[in-house]
């Protein structure tokens, strides 16, 4: 069974293995709250519940890299 959304099929995909790298920042201060690079979507949506869990205070927001992120 296809997948659907709105009750309209979805084009087939396949699944990628890509690296995303990435940083998390304070919109506010623009402080660097992380640095982590990864290939699965779930690792990043952890990744932006513990910081700000870490940083109750900020406005996370984050950007990809062309490279590791820490370099």
């Amino acid at each position: 069974m296809p997948d659907t959304w709105k009750g309209r099929p979805l084009p087939e995909r396949r699944p990628v293995n890509i690296t995303i790298h990435y940083r998390l920042y304070d919109a506010h201060t623009g402080d660097v709250l992380s640095i982590n690079s990864t290939n699965a979507f779930d690792g990043i949506v952890e990744d932006v519940v513990r910081t700000q869990r870490e940083h109750p205070n900020s406005k996370i927001v984050g950007r990809q890299f062309d490279g590791p992120a820490y370099r």
